[in-house]
């Protein structure tokens, strides 16, 4: 290929064709260019915007399953140290026969206030085993035992507190068969007295998930006949209590005659006063009236304290009562029964 002059360059560039532009289309341009790279800068925020927002979202969903897995353990491994954090938290739930002469009023902490004419007349608290041991301590405790005779074992003690408006407080302490806790169930006198403080403590019932929870007391047993010197059968416990009379039959009423043996200390058991019988069917848990009087049921008949006995020397028994006994329905009945709202013992029958 031939070299050109420098002269033929000159001439060849003087020949070459050119453009103008005018302003519209320099303007045109201009904006086509920044469209372009507008949307670059879009696409590029774009292809980053996705990946950092699933990183923020997968951030997100691990800090609040941590938090939740945390709270969780947390709460399970949270052991809560008073009754009423117990109660609160738990599964277990109470209940006690209504009156109309005083209200439950129930409160924060699980707690129940018996009320009435806007003074405090008892209530229900629920406690673990360290608070009823510095409950029983600021007692001045005049009588403590063991109970007897009720759904739930536990303790009962007299409280002496002679104050304008409280002079004794009777306190139940009934321990759940389910959880750690003591129920406590306390009824001031001279509102309560020793007699509607037993009636009310024996209505007291606890329930797990709604159902109703029987207690380590409660012994279903049917009790069995024996005889006595003279021969005659009565059914019950040997040397303790025993009841002489027809078959038990549902909705029928039928004369019945209990005897009471024993020695000194069942005596001062035997005078104390009103006579009761609380028949407990099993299937419902329910206390019911046995004793039949004027053709009505009544839970009591009544004696005068420190009343003469009424031996049967040749059954052997140092006490006996005539009655009259009629059950709401056939199944199985635990019959306690009390002198002044002291127990004697009880028997186990079987109604048709």
């Amino acid at each position: 290929m031939t070299r050109l002059t420098d002269e033929e360059i000159i001439l060849e560039l003087k020949n070459f064709k050119s453009y103008k532009m005018d302003s519209n289309q320099k303007q045109s341009i201009e904006n086509e260019l920044n469209r372009l790279s507008s949307e670059k800068r879009s696409s590029t925020i774009f292809r980053f915007y996705k990946p950092l927002l699933s990183v923020i979202v997968l951030f997100f969903l691990l800090v609040s399953g941590s938090y939740f897995a945390i709270n969780q353990a947390e709460e399970k491994t949270m052991e809560y140290t008073t009754g009423s954090g117990i109660f609160l938290h738990g599964d277990e739930s109470f209940q006690m026969k209504n009156s109309d002469d005083f209200i439950m009023k129930k409160n924060k902490d699980g707690s129940v206030f018996f009320m009435a004419d806007g003074k405090k007349v008892g209530g229900i608290e629920p406690l673990t085993e360290d608070e009823k041991l510095k409950s029983i301590q600021t007692q001045n405790t005049f009588i403590s035992q063991d109970l007897e005779g009720f759904r739930y074992s536990g303790t009962y003690g007299l409280d002496h507190q002679k104050t304008m408006d409280v002079v004794q407080i009777h306190h139940y302490y009934f321990k759940s068969p389910h959880s750690k806790l003591n129920y406590h169930v306390y009824f001031y006198t001279p509102f309560f007295s020793e007699v509607s403080a037993a009636d009310f403590a024996h209505s007291f019932k606890i329930y797990h998930d709604d159902k109703l929870l029987q207690g380590s007391n409660e012994d279903w047993t049917l009790s069995t006949e024996f005889a006595t010197p003279t021969f005659e059968v009565l059914l019950g416990e040997k040397d303790k209590i025993g009841i002489a009379g027809p078959q038990l039959i549902a909705g029928k009423t039928d004369k019945f005659l209990w005897h009471f043996f024993g020695g000194t200390n069942e005596v001062s058991i035997l005078t104390s006063g009103d006579f009761k019988v609380i028949a407990t069917n099993k299937k419902s848990g329910e206390p019911e009236r046995a004793l039949v009087q004027n053709s009505g049921l009544v839970w009591s008949y009544k004696f005068q304290k420190n009343s003469p006995l009424s031996p049967v020397e040749e059954v052997g028994s140092i006490h006996s009562i005539p009655v009259n006994m009629k059950f709401s329905k056939s199944g199985i009945y635990r019959l306690d029964t009390f002198f002044g709202g002291k127990r004697f013992g009880s028997i186990v029958v079987e109604v048709k």
